[in-house]
């Protein structure tokens, strides 16, 4: 295993350096740590940055987090904000979709000392080629999203 992650990070970390953080805003501040559920134990993954993506990436944030593991020592997650405020019911609106396509809900506060907690949604990408997918998946995944919510919206202002 650890040949092939060798192989794998060296591939990606400098991909993303030169490719996409290039163009990324650097987020300031500190960041709450992100929870993960492992063999029913919670591990906690130290947010070390989140750059704010532009150009065609528009929308999206990469997260920069030190594992709990010795290898990797960086996970890198690409989020998609789904909701600038989130609550209960637009998780569970989400859910299924995030299940399917092994995506993770998260309700975080991007903007640090802010009180507004929205709902975002995490890939991890460990490949180059994860990258890519990832950013169809997660826009595809936020368009379905908003079309639940105009459908609930139209059923609400019809009755």
């Amino acid at each position: 295993m650890s040949e092939n992650y060798n192989i794998n990070k060296i591939a990606l970390k400098p991909y993303l350096k030169s490719d996409v953080i290039k163009n990324a805003q650097k987020l300031r501040g500190k960041f709450a740590a992100i929870s993960e559920l492992i063999e029913n134990s919670q591990r906690t993954l130290t947010v070390q940055n989140i750059f704010k993506l532009r150009d065609e990436l528009k929308g999206l944030f990469l997260f920069s987090v030190k594992n709990y593991d010795k290898l990797p020592k960086i996970r890198y997650f690409l989020a998609m904000q789904l909701a600038s405020q989130s609550s209960d019911f637009l998780v569970a609106l989400s859910r299924d979709f995030a299940i399917k396509n092994d995506l993770k809900l998260i309700q975080y506060s991007i903007v640090p000392k802010t009180t507004r907690i929205s709902l975002l949604s995490l890939k991890e990408i460990k490949e180059i080629e994860d990258f890519e997918k990832s950013i169809g998946m997660l826009q595809d995944f936020r368009e379905r999203f908003r079309k639940k919510i105009a459908k609930i919206k139209d059923l609400v202002k019809n009755e």
